[in-house]
């Protein structure tokens, strides 16, 4: 279910199936203490084969992100052109501050470590050029998986949903507590990504000087997104419990497999047309996601709407905490009829 422009698909080397650790090496220079490889747009261009496009994804169906494949050493993170040693995805960033700034919070996004968010390795800055070096997503983003048309092994099961949801949950839950403020546009189907064991990764720059480099699909669909809490639409206010809002619906979208909002109709569908049901067993076992069949417990789908709902409410106040939906979604996991 769902529609989705299709990403590239991507072209993958034969990769050992238990990938080592990343481990950041230690760089003499410039700075002893650095714990972010500082790497040349050369070597870039050597370890991604000058640049050659990986994957394309989709975000609020206005803008498309590339990312580029690339290969370093896994020791020494020197990058390597073979296809051998450790997988990277770069990403190129719009520039709009001094070197110095943007230096700056490349390495203070580099301090924030959580299991359940991307893990930067290093950047570059060069030549009018700056990349972010993130671990690679081998199994792309969760929109590819619940949306996307393109050739898979199989529909995403119930037990693998349910972990995204709370992987991304705690990395969210992570990120309120260290950083105590709204995220709101670091979240979305398309900032989630999974490795290869489909843990959640959600793709956290958080900084105002690290524009990622996005190209426009249309200019006839700017300013709502899919994931807008009424609070911002209305207002402009925003609050930790709007991105409690947000991941609401990415649930909605997890459970239903129907997008937000469609662009092709501009129809908001997976949270108004939805909502008034998710507290009627029948309703929600009629808006699950044909691609599940029948594979899934029951009651676990029951007590999904009815957190859903509660992420949603139209007054931010009424919502639970992010900590509180992790909860909610651990007791759901081991629910298994």
């Amino acid at each position: 279910m769902g529609n989705c422009l299709k990403p590239f698909k991507e072209q993958t080397p034969s990769i050992s199936p238990n990938p080592p650790s990343l481990i950041i090496p230690p760089i003499s220079e410039p700075e002893k203490n650095e714990s972010l490889r500082i790497f040349s747009l050369a070597e870039l261009k050597k370890a991604t084969k000058k640049f050659r496009q990986d994957r394309v994804v989709i975000v609020n169906n206005s803008y498309f992100r590339t990312f580029y494949k690339g290969y370093i050493d896994e020791t020494t993170f020197a990058p390597s052109r073979n296809g051998t040693g450790i997988a990277v995805s770069v990403m190129e960033c719009l520039q709009d501050s001094s070197q110095a700034e943007w230096t700056e919070e490349v390495r203070s996004l580099g301090e924030i470590s959580h299991p359940n968010l991307a893990k930067l390795l290093g950047y570059c800055c060069e030549d009018n050029k700056s990349f972010l070096v993130f671990e690679y997503f081998h199994k792309g983003s969760l929109d590819s998986h619940i949306f996307g048309k393109e050739e898979q092994e199989e529909a995403l099961p119930w037990e693998t949903r349910i972990k995204v949801a709370i992987g991304t949950a705690q990395g969210l839950a992570f990120l309120h507590s260290v950083k105590n403020k709204a995220l709101y546009r670091e979240i979305g189907m398309h900032n989630i990504f999974l490795d290869e064991q489909y843990n959640a990764k959600l793709f956290y720059v958080g900084s105002n000087k690290l524009h990622l480099l996005e190209e426009s699909i249309t200019t006839a669909f700017i300013g709502r997104t899919d994931y807008t809490p009424p609070e911002y639409a209305i207002s402009g206010h925003l609050c930790m419990k709007s991105d409690v809002y947000t991941f609401g619906v990415i649930l909605l979208e997890i459970l239903t497999g129907l997008k937000a909002l469609d662009r092709e109709t501009k129809e908001k569908k997976g949270v108004m047309w939805t909502k008034p049901f998710l507290s009627d067993k029948n309703k929600i076992l009629e808006m699950m996601d044909p691609q599940l069949g029948d594979d899934y417990p029951v009651n676990a789908a029951i007590q999904m709407g009815k957190l859903i709902k509660r992420c949603i409410k139209l007054d931010a106040k009424k919502r639970p905490s992010m900590q509180q939906v992790l909860d909610g979604l651990n007791d759901i996991a081991v629910i298994k009829d």
